[in-house]
């Protein structure tokens, strides 16, 4: 999650460069919002009066400082408009878009560092602009621009290995939402060989670099199992279910790794993940019509109850799933998309299981006579395998 102080790390060793100018009370803050900046003879228009670059620099860098972030934004942003280049220009755009991440204007945020890489692609910001930007646009789930984001970091001389990591595993998340999970695959493996050849993770927090490749990776995964369908239904269903539950348990894997990202939004995104997955192969095994042979009403009740009472635990393994997720979501204040996704699948879920035991309790047999037939047709499966 990048929570509502994630850029203040950053602020006192990048904001004092454009602290120039003799000390002196801020600008008066508007209530409404930078208006266009005009500038005559070195001073700056503001909403309320005029103020010199040094001024509204130092404002801003206070600001900054005491994580007053609408007053920051406001003196950044005059600054920005004022200063279209120059060397402090790109300081300038970088503070805005920190005083953006600060209100949890995440797209402004985005664009802004965006915008400071492409004009200014040799300052000292451009490099670390462009992995914060790809950060907020998996947060934003912007995949298109995330891919562009990793191009740009790409191709920078300037990157080292955990900035390769973090736009090799942009790039592959990228490419596999968009539905090119081949060409994610390789992105994303030779992300974890730099991850593996530099030792670069830890056992029980992971950088979010390597939690943004096995997040990728477990996406991967999950997609290639999800190809495993049962409409119509396969000639060897054993086998397709095995594939299938096989597959699941790889993504789970990648999926557990990222639940230990140092940033918990990573975490949010996995837990879903694996709790969905499960909703998903529940829904996709109980689709199964009944075979020619049943034609009474009394079997297909029988196959309706087999069904549903058989892969009912998927059901409650993703349930379970989803409540980690959002107990995690609580303890750090993260009401992100994917948490309210895993609210309202466990609804769901809950729904689902509600419903299928009301109709279960209108047949002629109860949830417990079903769950005997079933340990009996195991055992003799079992006999017949010996």
């Amino acid at each position: 999650m990048i929570g509502r102080f994630a850029a203040f790390p950053l602020v006192f060793a990048l904001v004092l460069a454009s602290c120039a100018g003799d000390p002196v009370a801020p600008p008066p803050r508007t209530p409404t919002g930078p208006a266009p900046v005009v500038t005559t003879s070195n001073a700056i228009i503001t909403p309320n009066g005029t103020a010199t670059e040094p001024e509204l620099s130092r404002a801003g860098a206070e600001a900054l400082l005491k994580q007053q972030w609408k007053e920051a934004a406001d003196a950044y942003s005059l600054l920005a408009k004022a200063v279209t280049d120059g060397p402090n220009a790109p300081t300038y755009l970088f503070n805005l878009a920190l005083a953006y991440e600060g209100l949890e204007q995440r797209d402004k945020a985005r664009d802004t560092y965006r915008d400071l890489a492409r004009r200014f692609p040799a300052s000292a910001n451009a490099r670390t602009s462009l992995v914060r930007a790809a950060t907020l646009c998996a947060y934003l789930e912007d995949w298109k621009a995330l891919g562009e984001v990793a191009d740009a970091m790409l191709t920078r001389a300037d990157i080292d290995d955990v900035d390769r990591m973090m736009a090799l595993g942009a790039r592959g998340l990228s490419k596999v939402e968009q539905g090119e999970a081949r060409g994610a695959r390789k992105d994303i493996l030779d992300g974890l060989e730099i991850a593996d050849r530099t030792h670069y993770a830890s056992p029980d927090v992971l950088p979010v670099a390597v939690a943004q490749l096995r997040f990728a990776f477990g996406e991967v995964k999950r997609l290639q199992s999800e190809t495993i369908r049962f409409d119509p239904l396969p000639t060897d269903f054993l086998a397709a279910i095995e594939a299938r539950c096989a597959g699941l348990l790889e993504a789970q894997d990648e999926y557990a790794e990222a639940v230990h990202a140092s940033d918990p939004h990573w975490a949010a995104m996995a837990g879903y993940r694996v709790g969905e997955m499960y909703r998903t192969l529940h829904k996709d095994l109980v689709s199964i019509q009944p075979p020619p042979e049943v034609k009474t009403e009394r079997l297909r009740q029988v196959f309706y109850a087999f069904m549903h009472i058989r892969y009912r635990v998927l059901l409650e393994k993703g349930m379970r799933q989803l409540e980690q997720t959002i107990a995690l979501g609580k303890r750090v204040n993260d009401t992100s998309m994917w948490i309210k996704r895993a609210e309202a699948a466990k609804k769901e879920m809950e729904l689902a299981i509600a419903e299928e035991k009301t109709q279960i309790a209108k047949f002629p047999f109860t949830e417990d006579e079903v769950r005997k037939s079933l340990r009996e047709l195991a055992d003799k499966v079992a006999k017949q395998k010996k």
